[in-house]
C-alpha cells in the first residue's frame, strides 16, 4: 500500500490566500512546486536524503534566484493539493506527485508533468503531449545534414553528446556542436503555448515518440524545473530570457565583418589580408587570431605554448603599438583566441598548481591531460573556481583588454579535454567531479571574463566568442559559433535549424566557420568551391553575427577572405547590404538587451497559426519587418521561397506582393550577375540604414583616414496604410554607458493615406556621448505614385539640386528625400503629397 506524508500547514489551506508551496511525499520521494510572480511555475523533484534539503538551490542557469512566490488560493480535495491564481490552476497529486495545469483563461488544460527516478537512478519528468505539435528550443543540435527544416517532435530524440553532455561531434569531414540548453518550447492548434526550463546542468537525453514525452537526466540530487504558459513563443522566449537574463550589446563593429583563419603567422600576413580587403573595397570591423599569436602549439610536448596567453613578440612585435595603429589608421578590431589548456612546461603552469588553480587528480596533483596531445601535453584551469578566473584574468587577459584586444574566442570550452575522474572546486558545495561541472565549465569561463570587465570597472564592452556554453550565457556578453564545420553546403542546411534552436535557445549572437572551417571537406571539384564560398558568405550575411569567415590554413594554402575566394562582387555587395542594415541589426540588439526578443527569429515568429512554418529552418525574420530566405542548393539560379500572409515588399526592388500564405516560384537568385539571396520587408517596415558608398567603411560609417562618425539619419520605409512605428536605439557603440541608460530612442511612425505619405520623426529622448545635436536625414520610400509636393515640418522641399538635397525620384518605383541638418531633439514631419490617389 503506497504512503504519502503531507505537510501539517496543507490542512490548514481550504479557501487561504497565502505565498506557501504545495508540498508532499510519496515514499521516499517528495515534490515541492509553488507558482511564482514571475508568471512561472517551479517545482522541485528529491528522493532520500536530498528531501530534507533546500528545495530551490541557486543555480548558475538562472539570474534571478530570489523570486517571490506568487500569493494564491489554495486547498486540498481528495488527495490533491489545489493552488489558483488568475491564470492557472495547479493541482499536484500526492500519489503520483503529478502536476496539472490548467489554463482557467483558455480553460483547458496544458499539461501533466510527472517527475519520478528511471533506470540507474535517471531523474525522469513525463510531460503530457496533449495537442502539441512543434517542439523547439535545447539548444544546438545537427542531427540531419542537409536538411533545415524540422522541430523536436519530428526529429523525435534529442541526445546528449556525450555521457558527460556537450561535445563535438563528427559531421562526416568535420566536426560540430552538440551543446544542450535545457529549455523546451511547445506549441499546437487549439492548445495553449508552454515553456519548460529543466533547471539541471547534467547529461539530459529527451524522447519525443510517445506519449507522454519523456526526459532522462543523469546526475543531480534533484530535478528543478520551471513550466510558463504563455500567448506566444515570443512572450514564452521573453519569460525565459527574464530567468537566465538577456544580451548584453556588443561593441557595435561587432555587428561587421571579421575575418578569421587558422592563422596568421605574423603581422605581415594579417596585413595583407586586411589591407586587400579595403582596397578592393569591403566594409571591414575586424581581425580574429588564432593560436599562432602566443607562439603556436607543439604536438605531444610538454612544452608547447599553450596556456601562455601572451604574444609571441618574435612575430607579433610591440603588440600594443600595432593595435593602436590598427584602429586609428583602418579602424580594425582584434579579437584573440584563448583556451583552458596550460602546458606542463610553462611557468605559468607550475604558477597555477602552486595556487592550486589547476583541475587536480585525485592524489592532488595537477591533472596530466596528455591522450590526445595535439595541443601538447598538461593541465587545465579550474573555471569552477572563482578565484582561479579572477587570478587568470587579472594576470594574462586584463593587460589585453588594456591593450585594446576587443573579443575573446573562448575555444574548445565543451570541454574538449578532460580527465573523467578529475577534482574540481565545484559550483557548490560537493560538486567536484568532472560529471558536475562539464555542462557548466564554459559558463563559468564566461562569468569569469566578465567579473573581471566588472572588476576593473573597464568601460570596454566584454564580448566572448565560443565554441559551446549553457543557458545565460548571454547575460556575460558570450555568443556561439557551430564548431569546425565541414565546407559542405549539407553542413550549412543543418546549421540553419541548428540557429533556430539555439535562438529560442537566448543565444542572439551565432554564427559559423563561413565557407566551412575543414576546406579538404569539400567534396566537390576544386574549382566549384568558390560558388560555395559564394552562396554560404550570402547566408552568413544576413544572419551570422559576427560575420565571420574561418578556416584551417596552416598550409598556407587556401584564401579565406571575400575578396579572395568565391564571386569577389556579389562577396562585395553581400558585405555592404550587412553594413546598409547595421542600424537596423544594432536596434534590434537594444531591443535584445531591455525586452529579450530575438535578433534573428525563426520565421514561424511570422504567424504561429500557419502550418508552413512550422519547423521551417530556411528562411529567418530579422527581427519584425524583414525576412530572409536562404539557399543551400550549390547550383539554383532560382529558389522557392514562402510568404507569410500580409503584404510584403521586395527589399531591393520594392516591387510589392500581397500573401495569404503562399508560394512564390522561381525567384531569381542573381541580378545583373550579382548572387543575392531574396530579401523581403513587411508593408509598413521602417528600416534604418548605414550609409556605405563606394569605400570601405567600419560599422560606425567611418571612411578610411577619418575618425568621424557621420551624423546622418537614414530611414527606408514601405508605406502601408495602417500606422506602425519603429524605436530606434542608439549610443556610443563602445562602451558599457549603455547599461547605465545612457542611450538614445527615436520613435519612428508612418502611414499611408490615400494621397498621402506620413512620416514622424519624434524627438529624440535620452542623450550619451557624442550624441549628434543635429544631423542630416534621409528617406528611402519605396513608391511609385507620381509626387504632386514634399514637405518638412509645413515648409516645402524643392527637388533636389546638385548639392543632392531634396527629394527625387532614383527609379520608377523609389523616392529619396534628402534634408539638411534637422534637429535631433525637435519632432518632424514628413509630408508627401501625390498628384493622383494611390490605389494600394
Amino acid at each position: 500500500m503506497k504512503m504519502y506524508w503531507i505537510a501539517p500547514l496543507l490542512l490548514l489551506w481550504a479557501g487561504t490566500a497565502a505565498a506557501s508551496p504545495l508540498s508532499a511525499h510519496h515514499g521516499a520521494e517528495c515534490l515541492t512546486a509553488e507558482l511564482l510572480e514571475s508568471g512561472w511555475l517551479r517545482a522541485s523533484y528529491r528522493t532520500g536524503a536530498a528531501c530534507e534539503q533546500a528545495a530551490f538551490p541557486a543555480s548558475p542557469y538562472v539570474l534571478d534566484t530570489t523570486q517571490k512566490p506568487l500569493k494564491t488560493e489554495s486547498r486540498r480535495e481528495s488527495g490533491k493539493q489545489i493552488s489558483d491564481s488568475k491564470r492557472l490552476r495547479m493541482t499536484l497529486d500526492e500519489a503520483s506527485l503529478c502536476l496539472t495545469l490548467y489554463d482557467k483563461a483558455k480553460q483547458r488544460e496544458v499539461s501533466q508533468f510527472c517527475p519520478g527516478t528511471g533506470e540507474q537512478g535517471w531523474l525522469t519528468l513525463a510531460m503530457a503531449k496533449g495537442n502539441t505539435q512543434q517542439l523547439y528550443g535545447l539548444g544546438q543540435s545537427h542531427p540531419a545534414p542537409g536538411i533545415s527544416a524540422g522541430d523536436w517532435l519530428q526529429r523525435g530524440k534529442r541526445v546528449a553528446g556525450s555521457q558527460y553532455g556537450n561535445q563535438m561531434v563528427d559531421a562526416q569531414g568535420g566536426l560540430v556542436g552538440n551543446t544542450q540548453f535545457p529549455i523546451l518550447y511547445a506549441l499546437g492548434k487549439d492548445a495553449t503555448p508552454w515553456a519548460l526550463f529543466l533547471d539541471n546542468s547534467y547529461p539530459q537525453n529527451w524522447d519525443f515518440q510517445h506519449d507522454p514525452f519523456k526526459v532522462g537526466v543523469n546526475g543531480g540530487d534533484d530535478l528543478r524545473f520551471y513550466v510558463r504558459v504563455g500567448d506566444s513563443l515570443a512572450d514564452l522566449r521573453r519569460g525565459y530570457m527574464q530567468l537566465v537574463g538577456k544580451p548584453l550589446i556588443p561593441n557595435r563593429k561587432l555587428f561587421g565583418l571579421w575575418v578569421s583563419e587558422f592563422g596568421y603567422d605574423d603581422w605581415a600576413e594579417l596585413d595583407g589580408v586586411s589591407q586587400s580587403l579595403q582596397k578592393n573595397a569591403f566594409p571591414l570591423d575586424g581581425m580574429v587570431m588564432d593560436l599562432q599569436w602566443f607562439g603556436g602549439i607543439r604536438d605531444n610536448s610538454d612544452n608547447s605554448s599553450m596556456g601562455k596567453l601572451a604574444w609571441d613578440e618574435s612575430h607579433f612585435p610591440e603588440p600594443a603599438a600595432k593595435l593602436k595603429q590598427l584602429a586609428q589608421d583602418q579602424h580594425l578590431g582584434v579579437m584573440l583566441i584563448e583556451e583552458s589548456y596550460i602546458s606542463k612546461g610553462l611557468p605559468e603552469h607550475q604558477k597555477l598548481h602552486d595556487k592550486g588553480f589547476l583541475v587536480k587528480q585525485l592524489d592532488g596533483q595537477p591533472v596530466y591531460l596528455a591522450k590526445k596531445p595535439w595541443w601538447g601535453k598538461g593541465g587545465m584551469l579550474d573555471w569552477s573556481n572563482p578565484a582561479a578566473g579572477a587570478f587568470w584574468h587579472d594576470w594574462k587577459r586584463q593587460p589585453l583588454v588594456e591593450m585594446g584586444v576587443m573579443g575573446h574566442w573562448t575555444d574548445l570550452g565543451e570541454p574538449m579535454d578532460f580527465a573523467a575522474d578529475g577534482v574540481y572546486h565545484g559550483f557548490s558545495p560537493g560538486k567536484t567531479r568532472h560529471a558536475d561541472v562539464h555542462n557548466l565549465y564554459n559558463l563559468l569561463w564566461h562569468r569569469s571574463i566578465f567579473d573581471g570587465y566588472q572588476r576593473h570597472h573597464h568601460a570596454q564592452r566584454p564580448f566572448m566568442l565560443s565554441r559551446a556554453g549553457g543557458a545565460g550565457m548571454q547575460r556575460y556578453g558570450a555568443g556561439m559559433w557551430s564548431g569546425d564545420i565541414p565546407a559542405r553546403l549539407k553542413n550549412l542546411a543543418s546549421h540553419l535549424n541548428a540557429q533556430m534552436q539555439m535562438s529560442l535557445s537566448g543565444v542572439d549572437y551565432f554564427g559559423s566557420d563561413t565557407g566551412g572551417f575543414y576546406r579538404n571537406s569539400f567534396d566537390g571539384k576544386p574549382e566549384d568551391y568558390d560558388q560555395l564560398y559564394t552562396r554560404w558568405f550570402a547566408v552568413s550575411a544576413l544572419i551570422d553575427l559576427p560575420l565571420r569567415p574561418h578556416a584551417d590554413n596552416v598550409c598556407n594554402c587556401y584564401q579565406t577572405a571575400p575578396d579572395k575566394v568565391g564571386d569577389i562582387a556579389s562577396n562585395r555587395a553581400n558585405t555592404r547590404l550587412r553594413y546598409e542594415l547595421i542600424p537596423y541589426y544594432y536596434a534590434l540588439a537594444h531591443r535584445a538587451y531591455r525586452q529579450g526578443d530575438p535578433i534573428i527569429a525563426p520565421v514561424i515568429y511570422a504567424d504561429e497559426a500557419d502550418p508552413i512554418l512550422r519547423g521551417m529552418g530556411a528562411q529567418k525574420l530579422i527581427g519584425d519587418s524583414l525576412l530572409a530566405a536562404l539557399e543551400t542548393r550549390s547550383d539554383s539560379k532560382t529558389m522557392r521561397v514562402y510568404l507569410p500572409k500580409g503584404e510584403w515588399f521586395d527589399y531591393h526592388s520594392h516591387a510589392w506582393q500581397s500573401s495569404k500564405g503562399e508560394w512564390l516560384e522561381d525567384v531569381p537568385l542573381f541580378h545583373d550577375k550579382l548572387y543575392r539571396l531574396p530579401l523581403y520587408a513587411r508593408a509598413g517596415a521602417i528600416i534604418p540604414l548605414l550609409e556605405v558608398g563606394d569605400g570601405s567603411v567600419d560599422a560606425f560609417g567611418r571612411k578610411l583616414g577619418s575618425m568621424e562618425k557621420p551624423a546622418l539619419l537614414k530611414l527606408k520605409v514601405f508605406p502601408h496604410r495602417q500606422a506602425s512605428t519603429f524605436t530606434l536605439y542608439e549610443d556610443d557603440g563602445e562602451t558599457t554607458a549603455y547599461t547605465q541608460g545612457k542611450a538614445r530612442t527615436t520613435r519612428i511612425r508612418q502611414q499611408r493615406d490615400a494621397d498621402l505619405q506620413h512620416v514622424w520623426i519624434e524627438a529624440a529622448q535620452g542623450d550619451y556621448q557624442g550624441a549628434p545635436a543635429q544631423r542630416e536625414v534621409q528617406l528611402v520610400l519605396a513608391e511609385i505614385a507620381q509626387v504632386a509636393a514634399v514637405l518638412v515640418d509645413g515648409k516645402p522641399v524643392p527637388a533636389a539640386d546638385k548639392s543632392g538635397f531634396g527629394w527625387q525620384r532614383s527609379n520608377s518605383n523609389t523616392l529619396s528625400v534628402r534634408l539638411p541638418a534637422l534637429a535631433a531633439k525637435q519632432a518632424h514631419h514628413v509630408e508627401i503629397r501625390y498628384a493622383a490617389q494611390e490605389k494600394k
